[in-house]
């Protein structure tokens, strides 16, 4: 499990404890294989724990009362997510959960966490602030929605080639790794606005695409199209 030990290390949730802390989450909590297309949970489960993303993708998403689908996250490894139950008066899951693609979670049970967090409080302090710093960083992000289109799309492309880092290539590049349709959920947009949108990329010559890879190649413009 040492190798756990390490990815949980890149976890945001986690990045502030030592590694004997570190050991302690991990000795908590075990893996779950989950397919393509499979429930994790839905919105008013039981809430049982919350989950690391160790491999795959896994979206998070509402559905209203007519079943219209509104995607809230899409999540790639180290990415964290259900844990607001935990600092909140929650007993159930407050979205769903889906796997995208395979995907390989750690799950991290409601009641041995809040034992752990309660004994040990300089692992509470820490994730504490780890967890406050990602809300600051959520109320950030809701104050983007009124961006056009264009914006978000490109800000959600830049944030793509930073996090994987070939931001720095000739062509920066990353894998849509998300259906046409979840990706316009998440950026709030009509999927004719998210397909015309990137028609008009390709058209001036902003991007380029080959499958399902999405080549910068004017990472200058791109830059400042987010604002």
């Amino acid at each position: 499990m040492t190798g756990t030990t390490e990815f949980l290390r890149q976890v945001p949730l986690f990045e502030k404890l030592s590694t004997s802390e570190l050991g302690l989450i991990r000795g908590l909590g075990g893996l779950k294989h989950y397919a393509k297309d499979r429930i994790i949970f839905l919105e008013g489960d039981p809430f049982t724990g919350f989950y690391v993303v160790m491999s795959g993708t896994v979206k998070v998403y509402k559905l209203s009362d007519e079943g219209d689908e509104t995607v809230l996250h899409v999540l790639k490894p180290y990415k964290s997510f259900a844990e607001t139950p935990l600092f909140t008066e929650l007993n159930n899951y407050p979205a769903c959960a889906q796997a995208v693609e395979d995907s390989m979670l750690f799950h991290i049970p409601k009641a041995e966490f809040k034992r752990l967090m309660e004994a040990n409080s300089s692992v509470a302090i820490k994730i504490s602030e780890a967890f406050a710093s990602r809300l600051m960083e959520l109320n950030r992000k809701f104050g983007q929605l009124s961006a056009s289109a264009e914006g978000k799309l490109a800000r959600y492309m830049m944030n793509e080639i930073t996090a994987n880092g070939s931001i720095n290539k000739p062509e920066p590049s990353f894998v849509l790794g998300i259906s046409k349709k979840d990706l316009a959920a998440q950026l709030g947009i009509a999927v004719e606005t998210l397909s015309r949108n990137l028609r008009k990329m390709k058209d001036d010559r902003l991007i380029r695409e080959s499958s399902k890879r999405i080549f910068v190649t004017d990472l200058k413009r791109m830059r400042d199209m987010t604002g």
